[in-house]
């Protein structure tokens, strides 16, 4: 029996193999700006020249930077690219305060150079080229497992210890966080962007384990294996006047519900914020999440009031949470081993005290009213535009894009598309005193007086006596943002008209692209006339008086019109925590008889009075 003959000659194979290789290296050698199947191409080939499983390597990756290279721009915590290169030398954000610290504190890891030395690539390539970075961070995973004299074998499972030392902390709970993350990806298998991670059968080894029965230290209040430590916030009374801070003790949820997570970013660096809140300056959070590893300082117990949201009663009835990072400095982003600590913490706690997992009861500091006019005026905004509220809420299990009412639905969650929320060529733009930030990754959408590019944005007289919005990053009147809810007015071609703060606002939602249908129950004027809308639930006057409290006063922001609408958040009866240092008796909390019902009002929440309004579904 005789073989077949083959159906090209030794020579068109020859130039056949030469075409396809010059096909493959011309693939390898695209910019960071290639295309996914570019991507899945520098995977495989980094893959094999270091012998790493291409699911682990995409896998790391993903966890790290959801295959995003952030077109060569550094996180908060100086990594860079799709594999999350850090060099932090001389790193400090463009716009950040001059006295700002160098972010963040991690000197030790340079992960880059590292990576420099294993490729022969220069630290410059691996910022800017996807393929290169690719390449270092698979050059890094083989080192670890060599280092741990394990072979560079295509069993994923074997690679546990050296997915450790990738995340380069030197705390086992955090490492083993990250690890345990990675490992979930791969069980699961990703699709993203054209890269696939192919699920794989991943076996939990018994000498590597992660450590899912307890945090880093065992008297923390946190979810098992979130790397939690305790450090705690400055309690101290200054002087003999009664003064102190930098917190309340309580009793929550035993003498005020805990009702909000409120999320902050630090403006400094992690210690810098450690030390802030431990040093007698007024302020504090229950706890701090650090960028680099995801590591958790506790601070003050979520049973006692952290000084946090600049709005008393909200501080009353929430928990603080600050992030390492800055709300908004060109390219900057924050990191993933962040987010997965904060959204694994965020639900946990959420499921301890019966938090709704939706955006008007885990909100920014930027969605926090002020209790007056002109406390609203000086209200923070962090954490800005740059916040992935989407990718935060898929963490905590929640997908708010998900249509849950039909075209006929008058309530709308806003869900910004990436390539339709703010276009280029339609003039939009974010800026930073002038200076233009990146389009790509803000999480809101500007909106407008009337239908149309060329109308003027809205404004709000809480924020500048100007009766025109602004592109500036802090000018929140003019933006709503991922996951908040309005009651949809009317279309007009590509744009959605809503109720806000008062306002007939317009927003660009060509296709719905900026929108999702959602159902729920809207609030609206039970009468004739306009009705106040204030910035906490505070009892009457009449009851704070009688309890010997001065100087608060229930203070309206806004008015209310009968044919305005709001999305409705609950029912709360009235409180004031009055607080006295080192007491946390129950008899501290007036209670009043006023029922409130909260409403999402602007790009803040509020609340109005029950008597003063009507549910309607």
């Amino acid at each position: 029996m005789t073989k077949d003959k083959g159906l090209f000659s030794p020579t068109q194979l020859l130039l056949g193999f030469i075409l396809l290789m010059t096909f493959v290296v011309g693939l390898s050698v695209k910019p960071s700006n290639a295309s996914a199947s570019s991507l899945e191409a520098d995977f495989s080939g980094a893959a094999v020249k270091y012998k790493v499983p291409i699911n682990l390597l995409k896998a790391v990756s993903y966890n790290e930077s959801l295959f995003n290279n952030h077109s060569g721009k550094p996180s908060v915590a100086g990594g860079y690219g799709v594999m999350h290169l850090t060099d932090t030398s001389g790193l400090t954000p463009n716009g950040a305060d001059s006295k700002a610290s160098k972010i963040p504190n991690v000197s030790a890891l340079h992960t880059l150079q590292k990576a420099s030395k294993l490729t022969g690539i220069s630290a410059q390539k691996l910022k800017t080229s996807s393929k290169a970075n690719i390449e270092g961070g698979a050059a890094l995973l083989a080192y670890y497992q060599k280092s741990l004299s394990k072979p560079l074998s295509s069993n994923v499972n074997s690679w546990y210890a050296a997915v450790k030392k990738y995340s380069q902390s030197d705390s086992k709970t955090a490492a083993d966080f990250f690890a345990a993350n990675v490992y979930k990806i791969l069980a699961k298998g990703v699709k993203k962007n054209g890269v696939t991670i192919s699920a794989q059968k991943v076996n939990a080894l018994k000498d590597e384990a992660v450590d899912t029965t307890s945090n880093e230290s065992a008297n923390t209040d946190g979810p098992a294996g979130l790397p939690v430590e305790w450090v705690a916030a400055l309690y101290k009374e200054f002087d003999d006047q009664g003064d102190y801070g930098n917190y309340d003790l309580a009793d929550r949820p035993n003498d005020m519900k805990i009702n909000y997570i409120v999320i902050h970013n630090t403006e400094t660096s992690f210690q810098d914020a450690l030390t802030l809140f431990s040093t007698p300056t007024y302020t504090s959070a229950n706890y701090v999440v650090s960028s680099v590893e995801g590591t958790v300082a506790e601070m003050v117990r979520p049973q006692n009031v952290a000084w946090h949201a600049g709005n008393w009663y909200i501080n009353a009835h929430s928990i603080g949470i600050e992030h390492e990072g800055y709300a908004a400095v060109g390219g900057f982003w924050y990191t993933e081993n962040m987010y997965k600590s904060s959204a694994a913490l965020v639900k946990y706690l959420a499921a301890k005290y019966n938090i709704p997992l939706d955006r008007q009861h885990i909100i920014g500091h930027d969605n926090v009213p002020g209790l007056t006019p002109t406390a609203q005026k000086a209200m923070h905004w962090d954490p800005g535009t740059y916040w992935n509220w989407n990718h935060y809420f898929d963490l905590l299990g929640v997908d708010l894009s998900q249509g849950q009412g039909d075209s006929s639905s008058n309530i709308i969650t806003i869900t910004p598309n990436e390539k339709t929320n703010l276009t280029s060529d339609s003039g939009q733009k974010v800026t930073d005193d002038g200076v233009d930030l990146p389009l790509a990754g803000s999480n809101f959408v500007y909106l407008y007086k009337q239908p149309g590019f060329s109308s003027d944005l809205i404004s709000d007289k809480d924020f500048s006596t100007g009766q025109i919005g602004t592109t500036e990053k802090d000018d929140w009147t003019d933006k709503a943002v991922f996951g908040q809810q309005f009651s949809k007015v009317g279309q007009n071609g590509d744009w959605t008209e809503i109720d806000y703060g008062g306002q007939n606002a317009w927003f660009y939602n060509p296709d719905n692209s900026n929108s999702t249908n959602a159902t729920g129950k809207l609030v609206t004027v039970k009468g004739s006339k306009s009705i106040p809308v204030y910035g906490s639930a505070y009892p009457a006057k009449s009851i704070l008086k009688k309890n010997k409290v001065t100087g608060i006063t229930p203070t309206p922001l806004y008015q209310m019109e009968p044919r305005q609408k709001y999305v409705y958040g609950g029912t709360v009866t009235s409180d004031y925590f009055n607080s006295h240092f080192d007491s946390n008796s129950a008899k501290n909390v007036i209670h009043g008889t006023d029922q409130y019902y909260q409403i999402q009002f602007n790009h803040r929440i509020a609340f109005v009075k029950a008597s003063d309004a009507n549910i309607i579904q």
